[in-house]
């Protein structure tokens, strides 16, 4: 009897033990930097709540735009064994407890083999090169090209321009505010560095290819001098704002919630400078200009300045100028047409030549 009772209560303590080690969560914030193929490394940092709840973030370094995050819940498997509520073929699901660390294991449950194995184990202390940082945003907001000689412009106006010829090296200058010259419509930009000076016009004028017959909105002109020039050379082609820099040009009112606004004058038009988040505008008998922001496919108007003349169209120009003040829309651009819409308005203009 005494040994039966033993043997129950040995069980007991046994089953009490396994019990216990299997509730066991590590708790905290788990960091490791993964290998990477094309990139120094992937930043990885996982966070353990008493819960059973869980987070991760993760930064290809020098390629990641923006922090990719996930979370959810996990579960024991094999009593030292975490998963985490994915995906059965995804990795990054399954952790092995050793201790006060965590080792990633593959889809099969298996340690990692590989010359970077304990890369794959994730401690409470952050390696040294582990980082978050995430790569600059960058988007080619114009491009221009030209002919005899054959050569490239891209244009970053968050960063950089970027001339190529067709021999010799890119010219590469961070990008200069613009500057409009005087009884020209047309936006110029100049940047000088060590290795050279580029100087890039751009008129608001229509430009054909002079091998492929392709039509664009704007002629450009480019100065370069490289190196040791004595002399600029001169380059001469044509080009276009890309993606949402189509935005960039005058748009006049066609119609304010389907009706036309102004039947009689000139109508109002709205101008988008994207280089110097800036909008001005003519409203039917003022001018006007303010700030805007993008964001995406949304424009958002400040409020405006405007001039104070009186004309016989300025209750309509008030009626339009409660529609931009401090308003955010919406926008859509079709060919010639840009649309602008919220909850309380359609505006439709068309792109003025």
């Amino acid at each position: 009897m005494k040994q039966l009772l033993y043997g129950s209560f040995l069980s007991l303590v046994l089953l009490s033990a396994c019990t216990k080690e299997k509730s066991e969560l590590p708790t905290g914030t788990f960091y490791t930097v993964l290998p990477c193929a094309d990139c120094p490394g992937i930043s990885y940092a996982l966070d353990l709540k008493a819960d059973s709840s869980y987070s991760e973030r993760m930064v290809y370094q020098e390629r990641s735009e923006q922090v990719s995050e996930h979370s959810g819940h996990l579960s024991f498997r094999d009593d030292h064994v975490l998963v985490l509520d994915k995906e059965e073929k995804e990795g990054m699901r399954l952790f092995k407890i050793h201790g006060d660390s965590l080792q990633m294991l593959d889809i099969e449950g298996k340690p990692i083999e590989s010359p970077f194995a304990d890369r794959y184990f994730l401690t409470k202390e952050k390696p040294e090169e582990f980082n978050m940082k995430l790569k600059e945003k960058s988007f080619v907001g114009f491009k221009a090209r030209g002919n005899e000689p054959f050569w490239s412009l891209e244009m970053d106006f968050s960063k950089q321009m970027v001339f190529k010829p067709m021999e010799g090296e890119p010219l590469i200058t961070p990008i200069p505010k613009p500057v409009r010259p005087q009884d020209v419509n047309a936006v110029s930009y100049r940047a000088e560095t060590e290795k050279g000076t580029l100087h890039v016009t751009v008129f608001r004028r229509k430009c054909q290819d002079t091998m492929s017959g392709e039509e664009f909105g704007y002629e450009v002109n480019v100065r370069v001098k490289q190196g040791k020039d004595s002399e600029f050379r001169d380059y001469s082609g044509c080009g276009d704002y890309q993606g949402d820099y189509r935005l960039n040009d005058i748009w006049a009112l066609e119609t304010l919630n389907g009706e036309q606004l102004i039947k009689d004058g000139k109508t109002p038009n709205l101008e988008f400078n994207l280089m110097e988040n800036r909008f001005y505008g003519f409203g039917g008998c003022n001018r006007f200009s303010g700030a805007i922001s993008i964001n995406k496919q949304q424009v958002s108007f400040t409020k405006a300045a405007t001039t104070e003349m009186a004309c016989p169209n300025l209750e309509a120009e008030g009626i339009f100028m409660q529609h931009i003040t401090d308003q955010t829309y919406d926008f859509k651009i079709d060919g010639l047409k840009l649309t602008l819409s919220n909850d309380q308005a359609i505006m439709v203009f068309r792109k003025i030549d």
